[in-house]
């Protein structure tokens, strides 16, 4: 049962355990990371048994100081260092407990928490790991998703991505990986990775899988706050950086607008857009103005260039559709896939019509007929059309295709409206 202390607790490690294994990381060397992952977790554990009590005044700095201490539990422990790096090496090897305490008090400053925390995003992203073991490794260690929740953010079974997990753990242990920023001529490939997870935590957090909570700000603002980390590091700061912090920016600014207080979805056309943050919306104009700094181009580029038309447009009446469409095809080139395609097919609904758009949605079932999308959007431009009967039946099909309750509660209103 869901208690404030419990709560602040799960907040807290969306937001603190990645920081802190990151960090602990970093000094244990990145074949220790299973311990550094015991002793969060040991951390976490300690918070929900101690703050049962009573919560601290600072429960972020109580974290930090607890997971120091258990980290120097550990090294008191151990009986030789030889996998550790130097500095705390040389000073367990001394015994030497005060300047112990000082060293991690150190590993724990702001800067250091932040340099090691984009160094950790990088070594997930090793080449000596495939790309789908980088991504799903780092969503594990550094973002705290379930594997469930990485699961379907590849759209896989829950054994895939424990298979996965494993084999990136044995590869770790087995190569000798650097928490370090990549050279200059490795960066790029190495970026694809990153941007990719943190674009795959974003959509987690936007469009959750869980069933009670279809928006989840902890996952959007950590995404957002690795992504803000490359733009404020001159090597990381690239075209495609910005364009993310970019769509992901105009992406969170109606939230407040996709919730009714029911907790019922809001589609867009009926979004109440007093409710977005014009602050946000401003914010992210400016990440897509910097991400036109250079020659190329990337999907997120596209995808933030479609996001801003939603975001800029006076009123929903006032969307320039025809140059949507035309962004949606450029997409279509970088990151092929169904859902694409749908999102297509509504675009251009409001260009051709409902009933032209139904037989270009008809070429999609063989591919999206399980997906609750494909009958919402069926049964809305169905609606469209005049055919209700029709609507309401498709509708009943989306209806029995999602878990969430926000999805569920709009297309009930569909239904009975």
């Amino acid at each position: 049962m869901s208690t404030p202390h419990t709560d602040l607790a799960d907040h807290l490690f969306r937001h603190e355990a990645g920081k802190m294994t990151a960090t602990l990381t970093k000094h244990f060397g990145f074949n220790n990371v299973q311990i550094a992952e015991d002793i969060v977790q040991e951390t976490m554990i300690a918070a929900l048994q101690h703050w049962q009590r009573g919560v601290p005044a600072n429960p972020t700095a109580w974290l930090y100081r607890v997971a120091k201490n258990k980290a120097l539990d550990y090294v008191r422990r151990k009986k030789h260092f030889s996998t550790m790096q130097g500095e705390i090496t040389y000073l367990t090897e001394q015994d030497l407990e005060d300047e112990q305490t000082r060293a991690l008090e150190d590993v724990f400053a702001t800067k250091t928490i932040e340099d090691s925390t984009l160094q950790m995003l990088f070594a997930c992203c090793h080449p000596a790991l495939s790309q789908e073991m980088q991504i799903s490794f780092a969503l594990k260690t550094l973002c705290g998703l379930s594997v469930q929740e990485i699961a379907n953010a590849f759209l896989t079974g829950k054994d895939t991505i424990e298979k996965r997990l494993y084999r990136a753990k044995e590869r770790v242990r087995e190569s000798d990986i650097a928490i370090e920023f990549p050279k200059e001529s490795e960066l790029q490939s190495r970026m694809s990775a990153v941007l990719q997870m943190i674009y795959l935590l974003f959509n987690e957090g936007y469009n959750s899988s869980q069933t009670d909570a279809i928006i989840r700000r902890d996952i959007t603002d950590e995404a957002q706050r690795l992504c803000r980390l490359l733009t404020e590091n001159p090597h990381c700061n690239l075209p495609e950086v910005n364009a993310l912090m970019a769509l992901m920016l105009f992406q969170s600014s109606r939230f407040q607008a996709r919730l009714k207080e029911s907790g019922e979805l809001v589609i867009l056309s009926k979004q109440n857009r007093t409710e977005w943050n014009g602050e946000t919306i401003a914010d992210g104009a400016r990440f897509l103005g910097a991400s036109a700094s250079g020659a190329s181009v990337s999907r997120y580029h596209v995808e933030a260039g479609i996001a801003a038309h939603y975001a800029l447009a006076p009123s929903f009446e006032e969307i320039v559709w025809e140059e949507i469409e035309k962004l949606y095809q450029v997409l279509l080139t970088f990151a092929p896939s169904p859902i694409a395609r749908l999102n297509l097919v509504i675009v251009r609904s409001y260009l051709i019509g409902a009933e032209a758009a139904l037989v270009e949605l008809a070429d999609l079932e063989s591919a999206l007929g399980s997906h609750y999308l494909f009958h919402a959007t069926r049964g809305e431009l169905l609606k469209r059309s005049g055919d209700e009967a029709s609507a309401k039946e498709a509708w009943s099909k989306a209806l029995s295709r999602t878990n969430s309750t926000s999805e569920k509660k709009y297309i009930q209103s569909r239904i009975e409206a």
